[in-house]
């Protein structure tokens, strides 16, 4: 009967890859191994879990560490040397290829302004940029005072590891605890001790509220948004409609996981951690358990990766993270010193009104609805030209590979223009979706509104998020999402506990360190 039986079970007709194993519950692939994956340990479990549920410590991101160079540093030494401290301004950064790629954008933006190869300091003054270059000047004598004379800033960076960086052992939704500042918490306490001026972020690693004395001097024009699929290397699919049930969604966003869930009820979602280089080696891997993962499109752009994109996730299926896309610059907030000031104006001078506009309502939204890492909130927000504006630059329809086959940029490039909101205002559109973890249930609203500054699109923030919670029952799902974050949050905890890990080995959330290195500047 056994023989039988196994005869009788369809046997799936896609062609995978060879050698990889077959996600729990797939038809029979013939040679295909056997899945290694294990099934969530218990209802408040979203994910997958990999046979350890750890990740080597000699694996942990070397890929991650940029690839050195000796001199760096002593330039940087050099460069606070020789420029007087009025004109230096040092930012700072987690230590990941992609966070040191989005300070060297920062850095960039800031050089080709106010650094020592500006045209503003050229002689002379490029026939094209001129009036670039008077506005320029125009805000250095706004510092310095109408007869000083102009000289150029200077802009080291710093890079430090934070604690969502070393715990690469827990699910983001479970070491949610303290909320997004698992990313941000020790670059703060540097910029309040005056080690660095100005952090880089990822914007939506910043939580909602932030540190006494400190503020967001700049938030970037957007990088795209929207999260992107990307198809182990050798597989056929180009969408996930075509993926045979129990294929494996590689991710660590609750996020992603119920929106996903809510179209999609055949597929499997495992957590996977580390940097981009990472997870695709783990992608890619013949015996890797993922058919796919799904990570945000503009770290892939950032990382020039963005050939990988096999297809965008877009609304109604897919809304993104709240400030995906953006950067957002942490600065201390000036209270009356003039060296704090002048960061904050240097800073600010390279802000985007829309992409400063649209998080703010999205991050006030947000803010209102009490969230961080462990809520299952997308949004997207608009503008009524946002297919004239951020499509032509930063969105496109095409994925990038397309793109390249017919000849077109990938991204824009830097702008010397200082961005300035028009007096009339803007409609902006904000929408939300929240949807429970096993995809079932959803809450969602959308709202427009004539915005003539950031407190208007912090208005509509607010807006949504109060519909969502008073008239679409958000308030439910949300209580139920915290509730299992608990649940797993515990077991978690006690997993650790009977590894019974050396007190001290383990940083302050009891997750052993894998540097064997106080927590310190790289300087």
């Amino acid at each position: 009967m056994a023989e039988i039986h196994a005869q009788e079970q369809p046997t799936c007709p896609v062609p995978h890859a060879k050698e990889q194993p077959l996600p729990p519950g797939h038809p029979p692939v013939p040679d295909a191994a056997p899945s290694s994956l294990q099934p969530p340990p218990g209802p408040h479990c979203i994910f997958f879990r990999q046979p350890e549920d750890k990740l080597d410590p000699a694996e942990n991101d070397a890929n991650d560490v940029p690839e050195s160079d000796p001199s760096a540093e002593a330039v940087a030494d050099v460069v606070q040397d020789i420029v007087p401290a009025e004109y230096l301004l040092v930012l700072a950064s987690r230590t990941s290829k992609l966070a040191v790629r989005q300070a060297e954008q920062v850095q960039h933006m800031l050089e080709v302004r106010f650094g020592a190869s500006s045209p503003a300091f050229a002689d002379p003054v490029p026939e094209d940029v001129r009036e670039e270059v008077a506005a320029i000047h125009e805000r250095l004598r706004a510092l310095d005072g109408p007869d000083a004379p102009l000289r150029p800033f200077a802009f080291p960076a710093r890079t430090m590891q934070t604690g969502g960086d070393m715990n690469l052992r827990s699910p983001l939704y479970v070491i949610g605890g303290e909320g997004r500042a698992i990313w941000t918490k020790e670059l703060e306490v540097a910029l309040l001790a005056g080690g660095v001026d100005a952090i880089v972020h990822s914007l939506k690693d910043v939580p909602t509220t932030l540190p006494a004395n400190l503020e967001l001097a700049a938030i970037l024009e957007r990088e795209d948004p929207r999260d992107a699929l990307v198809v182990k290397t050798g597989l056929p699919y180009a969408s996930l409609e075509e993926m045979p049930p129990g294929s494996v969604i590689g991710t660590s966003s609750v996020r992603r996981v119920a929106l996903l869930r809510r179209a999609y009820p055949h597929l499997m979602f495992s957590d996977v951690r580390g940097n981009i280089h990472t997870r695709l080696a783990k992608l890619d891997a013949e015996n890797g358990p993922y058919t796919a993962l799904v990570l945000a499109a503009a770290g892939l752009k950032r990382m020039h990766l963005a050939t990988r994109i096999t297809a965008y996730l877009t609304a109604p299926l897919m809304l993104h993270a709240v400030g995906q896309g953006s950067l957002g610059i942490e600065i201390r907030t000036p209270n009356g010193s003039e060296r704090d000031a002048r960061v904050k104006a240097l800073i600010a001078s390279i802000a985007d009104w829309r992409a400063t506009w649209r998080c703010s309502a999205e991050r006030a939204l947000l803010h209102r609805m009490e969230g961080g890492c462990s809520i299952p909130l997308g949004v997207a927000s608009w503008f009524d030209d946002h297919h004239e504006v951020e499509v032509t630059r930063n969105e496109p329809l095409a994925t990038p590979a397309q793109l390249a086959a017919e000849g077109k940029p990938v991204s824009a490039p830097v702008d010397l223009r200082f961005s300035t909101p028009p007096p009339e205002g803007q409609v902006l559109t904000l929408r939300a979706v929240i949807v429970s973890l096993d995809g079932a249930r959803s809450c969602e609203y959308e709202a427009s509104a004539l915005c003539k500054s950031v407190d208007d699109a912090v208005a509509l923030g607010i807006q949504v998020a109060d519909d969502l919670e008073h008239r679409q029952g958000a308030r439910e799902i949300l209580e139920e999402v915290e509730h299992h974050r608990r649940l797993a949050e515990q077991a978690d905890e006690a997993q650790r506990q009977k590894q019974q890990v050396p007190a001290h080995e383990q940083d302050r959330r009891f997750v052993p360190r894998t540097d064997g290195q106080p927590k310190a500047w790289e300087v």
